[in-house]
């Protein structure tokens, strides 16, 4: 496929999609223009930054082009991709057109349920700080990187690869990340079992001259069969690369680096948790096999300031830090307000909650239940539902969510809207809290108008 031509993006602001359309935009010959809702999202200045035109959705929009990528969250029924099969224009979805893509270099993919968007940006400030010059796509801006996708003239292609609908098949990479396999997106996957399946099948895909870098504690490790070479990475002994003596506080975390028995050195990471220690080994196991030097990775990865909405620190109200965390899972509400009490173990943890999509909600209400432990409030946002779903478990609420909360023996309140929950913390914030907003929708404004003085 020759890029000579015009190529649509429809729903064009999603994180893959903007990032994906900014990758298009650099290739020779290349016009890019997408549509997308009215909504604001933090890509829209990432997308105007590009010279990439962006329209409210209308069937017209394809008219004039020659190529129509779309979101996987759009079907055949819009609008846009009624038409453009009506004129019978390549249509093709945000994987397929990235698998295309990434074909033509030396492909780096990040999969696992969780931990992808920080690992990928990781992977990518190494690689760009060792001159490798790689071409990126991450799932969330990076400041670190200048936004969300980067055009190199290296040989790699360093990508975020989601398993949902197992989109993650269409890429063939020399190179795959592992960070860990939990069920997730219940509305596709059946069990964890058909969760493990999709990665036996993206890991038995790798070329014998390929790697595999996967987390040395994960329970399915055993089923994930491959012909490349593996490497592990953790806290344990047997970890191929592996960390010692981590330290925890309001600054991140200290730890010693191993690789292969061999001392890296100590390496500071700004950002917080147990679980960044892991994303930053996973980073350093993929820079080792290509082979930047580990003191070079670790010196990298010093400067690595975060993604967006990863534990990002909106601001302070009266001296009380505001954090925003994607974190939707329970896996990653346990790892995030862990890495609030290490950080900060004096403070009062306020944590806000919007539950992402009812069948997620529904199919791990009780797990949810158990992740606030180290939470000393929970204010539950109603749910916030997905494009994707049908309305047919919309008798769920938060208000059950909370409920179940409380009996974990955690405090937890219920409240139909965000604008409640500001102004709920606006009357009782204290000078020791730290108010931290959990979920994929839109909760992080909570912070926002707390921050802007909002009551």
């Amino acid at each position: 496929m020759h890029l000579t031509q015009r190529i649509h993006f429809v729903g064009v602001k999603g994180a893959g999609m903007s990032a994906l359309a900014q990758i298009a935009r650099r290739m020779p010959g290349a016009e890019v223009t997408g549509s997308d809702t009215k909504q604001i999202y933090f890509t829209d200045e990432l997308l105007r930054r590009a010279g990439i035109d962006v329209w409210p959705f209308a069937a017209a929009n394809v008219d004039q082009a020659d190529i129509v990528v779309h979101s996987p969250a759009y079907g055949e029924d819009h609008p846009e991709i009624t038409r453009a099969r009506a004129h019978g224009l390549p249509v093709y979805s945000y994987p397929e057109f990235l698998g295309r893509l990434m074909a033509k270099k030396r492909g780096v993919c990040v999969a696992g349920t969780h931990g992808k968007t920080t690992t990928t940006a990781m992977i990518g400030k190494i690689m760009l700080d060792a001159g490798l010059d790689p071409t990126l796509l991450v799932g969330s801006e990076a400041p670190c990187l200048g936004g969300n996708a980067h055009v190199g003239a290296g040989d790699y292609f360093v990508i975020e690869a989601c398993e949902y609908r197992r989109h993650f098949l269409n890429y063939a990479p020399l190179f795959l990340v592992v960070t860990n396999i939990e069920l997730d997106h219940p509305d596709y996957f059946r069990s964890l079992d058909d969760v493990a399946a999709a990665f036996a099948e993206f890991a038995g895909a790798l070329p014998a001259e390929g790697g595999l870098i996967i987390w040395d504690e994960e329970p399915r490790r055993a089923a994930i069969r491959t012909r490349a070479a593996v490497t592990t990475f953790g806290f344990g002994a047997e970890a191929d690369v592996r960390a010692a003596g981590a330290e925890f506080g309001s600054d991140g975390s200290r730890f010693d680096v191993y690789a292969h028995g061999e001392c890296l050195g100590n390496l500071h990471l700004v950002v917080s948790g147990r679980h960044n220690v892991l994303n930053a080994l996973a980073a350093i196991a993929l820079a080792l096999r290509v082979g930047v030097p580990g003191p070079r990775a670790l010196t990298a990865l010093t400067a690595f300031n975060g993604t967006k909405r990863r534990f990002e620190t909106l601001g302070l109200r009266g001296g009380v830090p505001v954090i925003d965390d994607y974190a939707h899972h329970p896996t990653e509400i346990r790892a995030t307000l862990s890495a609030a009490r290490l950080s900060f173990p004096r403070r009062r943890i306020r944590a806000v909650f919007q539950p992402h999509t009812y069948s997620r909600t529904r199919r791990l209400l009780a797990d949810f239940a158990l992740s606030f432990a180290d939470a000393d409030e929970v204010a539950l946002a109603e749910i916030f539902p997905s494009a994707r779903e049908r309305a047919e478990t919309q008798s769920l609420t938060s208000g059950q969510l909370a409920d179940l909360i409380k009996d974990a023996g955690v405090q937890a309140r219920y409240f139909p809207a965000l604008a409640d929950i500001t102004a709920y913390l606006s009357r009782t914030l204290r000078p020791d809290d730290l108010v931290l907003t959990l979920g994929a929708g839109d909760v992080y404004r909570v912070g926002e108008n707390l921050l802007a003085g909002a009551v």
